[in-house]
């Protein structure tokens, strides 16, 4: 009787096995592995989606949800071969499937393919899918166009109105401590004055596109104006031109550039500067870069000699933006030699900016800042070494009012407020000050 129970047993625990292991090359997908990678993905984790979904891929390669997915998982991860390739399998299956063509039309369009990206779009577009489709389409082909183009322009020009409480950073006290006594301060400059400002900018971008894709040629026009309603001699016209060339691929971003300035007070010729600049970008992730910046200016100031300058600057700037939300810090560092050391000085400061994005093409934004700057040599009339600390709070709305259906312009309002808070060793830079903007800004594309 015993002989015949162990024999039993095992017929019974191998018949177990054989019904709940797969047999090798079944072909069956782990669901488990599609499942989570899926749901890696819908969470925008697109690294741990891909890893899955490959698992599943390898178990099941013709599965057409499969494929979709790991094409989407890494054509979010910048690997546009691999989403091509997975796309391209679900397209074999299902040739007149409208939506993988869209997906290899973009993959097509990363890697640089603009005539095979161009036939898929028209091949979707000769369906006659839905308006939101077919809008879409028709942007990616304008968008196409104008990479096709050997000049390319862009700008901003901007007017706003600007009610600003301290017009000449007068000092919290007008009487002043010096060295050898105390003075009384008097005109204009002695107590805070109040005014209204107008104020122009206009900024024009110009790119020159070389046969070489990753290489252009960019310059930057910009012209700012300010004009006082009561204090003319405040009166402001500032001109600047940077150019040069700029490396770009999908790891950073480099642009290189010489730059020019002159700046006129009420009208008279007032400061020059030439220079260059260097800009490096680099992303570090997909919500975040960062960018590295150096400048050098040789400064010309005509009505004080002594304040010519040279003028280098430093600065780091990592920016991150997660759903509608983006967090910028600027830290920057500055060292100006001037002719009378007296005026040469090292700043050092941070900036902090966050905005966020709402429905309705509406955006609010905050920031704070704060810098230290200590000059070389004391001042004659005080008898020391000048150091401020000037910190600085702002916060402010936009709103798109308007933009074409070819999106390429656009009219913006924005409403801003700045306060100022300037604490110095020399009373003469102890000041506060209040500033409200109101401003509207058209932009095209």
């Amino acid at each position: 009787m015993n002989t015949h129970k162990y024999p039993c047993s095992l017929f019974i625990f191998t018949l177990f096995l054989l019904s709940t292991t797969p047999l090798f090359g079944s072909g069956q997908p782990t669901l488990g592995d599609y499942d989570i990678g899926k749901q890696f993905f819908l969470s925008a984790k697109y690294q741990q989606a891909r890893k899955h979904l490959y698992k599943a891929f390898r178990q099941d390669p013709v599965n057409p949800d499969i494929n979709f997915h790991l094409g989407r998982a890494a054509f979010e991860l910048g690997d546009y071969e691999t989403a091509l390739m997975a796309f391209e399998r679900v397209l074999f299956i299902d040739p007149d499937a409208s939506r993988i063509k869209l997906e290899i039309a973009r993959c097509h369009l990363r890697l640089g393919f603009k005539e095979m990206a161009k036939q898929y779009f028209r091949e979707v577009l000769a369906t006659k899918p839905p308006e939101p489709v077919w809008r879409n389409i028709e942007k990616y082909l304008a968008a196409i166009e104008q990479q096709e183009k050997r000049h390319l322009f862009t700008g901003t020009l901007t007017m706003g109105i600007n009610f600003d409480d301290n017009v000449y950073l007068a000092p919290a006290s007008d009487i002043l401590s010096l060295g050898t006594g105390e003075i009384v301060l008097t005109g204009d400059s002695a107590i805070s004055q109040d005014d209204t400002v107008l104020t122009t900018t206009a900024l024009l971008n110009h790119i020159y596109r070389f046969d070489e894709p990753t290489v252009t040629w960019k310059s930057t026009f910009t012209n700012y104006n300010a004009f006082y309603e009561s204090y003319h001699d405040l009166d402001i016209n500032y001109y600047s031109l940077t150019s040069g060339p700029v490396w770009k691929t999908d790891h950073f971003m480099w642009n290189n550039y010489a730059i020019a300035k002159h700046i006129d007070v009420e009208y008279e010729r007032y400061l020059n500067a030439f220079g260059f600049g260097t800009l490096l970008t680099l992303p570090f992730s997909q919500q975040g870069l960062v960018s590295f910046g150096a400048r050098f200016e040789d400064k010309e100031n005509h009505p004080y000699p002594s304040r010519d300058a040279g003028n280098l600057s430093l600065n780091v700037n990592p920016v991150f933006t997660i759903g509608p939300n983006r967090l910028s810090v600027l830290f920057f560092k500055e060292k100006e030699n001037a002719d009378a050391h007296v005026y040469s000085y090292d700043r050092t400061g941070w900036l902090l900016h966050y905005e966020r994005v709402f429905p309705w093409g509406l955006s609010a934004f905050a920031g704070i800042g704060y810098q230290q700057t200590d000059y070389d040599a004391a001042d004659p009339l005080f008898l020391v070494a000048r150091s401020d600390t000037v910190q600085e709070l702002k916060g402010g709305i936009s709103k798109l009012l308007w933009q074409s259906e070819t999106t390429r312009t656009n009219l913006s309002a924005q409403l801003a407020y700045t306060y100022l808070d300037s604490d110095s060793n020399m009373d003469l830079y102890t000041y506060r000050k209040n500033l409200a903007t109101f401003s509207l800004t058209v932009g095209f594309f």
